[in-house]
């Protein structure tokens, strides 16, 4: 039976970690910031202003704005690894309190006519095209976002969300005032204009903050494969698309002279509230034909689900999971005798209460790996059990949930494959 447990988390290891990277709306967030900022930085430090007029994206970026985009790229990126490996939470929190500043000083600039320099950081001689100062919605977005991403360091999930969605409101807004303007020409109030590229730019990363809070992540419940999450992909695009076509409706009869403003907000609201209703009856319908198919797959599942984990329990090899803060999660019998710690008493402890102090930068490597998709083999460590210290080697792979890092779940194989397993305390 240990052989097969084995031999079964070896086989699924490597595919879960694969999902899991990929899989990330924020890690793919974080590196199209990366990717943004660092094209928009070496335009504007290397291509002479007749160059960089024509190239559409390098014009639509302030370089100060590159700089922020590059710095919530990393700490989206950089929060993958957040409480796995301690030296990478100092540095996330470098970043983060970094992207604050940048957009506190930028407000500053823009606000109270501080003449701080901020807009000469990158670009010494400010050109025609770009004639100094960030867009002040664009410098207020880089504000919220900082501080969104200093309180998700600080774990206060709720206010994380609302400066969250605050940004994404902001350069909803800007988008669809562009193109209303793009569509019907008209004047913009200053607090309205920003380039179109740096509005997408900003939404996708607050998206990715809102994403990185896995408290509450919008995005989770989205993508998930529930009822929930098919009607949320279903209502999203037609309430964002249906009043954003009415209003394009209304303003271009309006020019035209078929009614006049009162009378196009009176349609206006009758067309919304007849389409949405609409929309969310054929949602309706069809989510009450997912459900009677989904009801007879469900007890099949649960009996599999249990089945499993009463398995997990009774292997010989002892088994234990934990959450990425290191939590255990799951104890099973042969643990509770390798161990000699009951499981009820198990849960209210740390995996690192299982190795010790040696093992342990050890075993955060062994995590820190796992997180970024290397393949799982059997790693030698010192394990307190009731014996005393003794060295077990230990397979670990990681959970997934909806492909994003979920925990980690470990197996310790007998004390006589040891000769098989290289030593990572010695090796390091």
């Amino acid at each position: 039976m240990e052989l097969v447990v084995v031999k079964i988390l070896k086989h699924s290891a490597g595919e879960r970690a694969q999902t899991r990277w990929f899989g990330s709306f924020s890690g793919t967030a974080g590196m199209i910031g990366i990717i943004a900022g660092l094209a928009a930085l070496c335009g504007w430090s290397v291509l002479p202003a007749y160059i960089i007029r024509n190239l559409w994206f390098v014009s639509q970026v302030h370089p100060n704005a590159g700089l922020g985009f590059i710095l919530v790229g990393f700490s989206l990126r950089l929060a993958l690894f957040d409480g796995i490996t301690p030296w990478v939470h100092t540095i996330c929190r470098l970043f983060r309190i970094s992207v604050g500043v940048l957009g506190l000083l930028s407000l500053s600039n823009i606000w109270f006519h501080w003449n701080l320099g901020i807009d000469k950081f990158i670009v010494r001689d400010p050109t025609e095209v770009m004639p100094g100062a960030m867009p002040a919605a664009a410098a207020l977005c880089l504000y919220l976002l900082g501080c969104a991403l200093i309180l998700l360091t600080a774990r206060r999930s709720l206010i994380c969300q609302i400066l969250s969605l605050s940004v994404i409101t902001i350069t909803v807004v800007t988008l669809v005032a562009n193109i209303y303007t793009w569509l019907a020409p008209q004047a913009l109030p200053d607090y309205l204009i920003m380039p179109v590229g740096t509005a997408v730019l900003l939404l996708v990363l607050s998206l990715g903050v809102v994403n990185s809070n896995a408290s509450h992540a919008l995005i989770t419940v989205i993508t998930s494969k529930s009822l929930g999450g098919a009607m949320a992909r279903r209502l999203l695009p037609a309430s964002i698309l249906i009043p954003i076509a009415l209003g394009f409706l209304r303003l271009k009869g309006q020019d035209a002279g078929w009614f006049g403003p009162v009378l196009g907000l009176v349609l206006h609201v009758v067309a919304t509230i007849i389409l949405l209703a609409l929309f969310v009856w054929w949602n309706a319908a069809a989510l009450d034909r997912i459900a009677s198919e989904n009801r007879r797959f469900e007890s099949a599942a649960q009996d599999a689900q249990t089945t499993w984990l009463e398995i997990l329990g009774h292997v010989s090899n002892p088994t234990f999971a934990h959450d990425l803060q290191g939590n255990l999660t799951f104890f099973n019998a042969a643990a509770e005798r390798l161990f000699e710690l009951p499981a009820a008493e198990a849960l209210h402890k740390n995996f690192y209460a299982l190795v010790t102090p040696q093992s342990a930068e050890a075993a955060r490597s062994i995590l820190s790996g796992r997180l970024i998709g290397s393949a799982p083999r059997p790693e030698s460590l010192v394990l307190r059990t009731g014996a005393g210290e003794q060295r077990y080697p230990v397979l670990t792979t990681m959970i997934c949930h909806d492909g994003n890092p979920a925990g980690f779940f470990s197996v310790v194989a007998p004390a006589s494959l040891l000769f098989e397993v290289p030593d990572p305390v010695s090796a390091g």
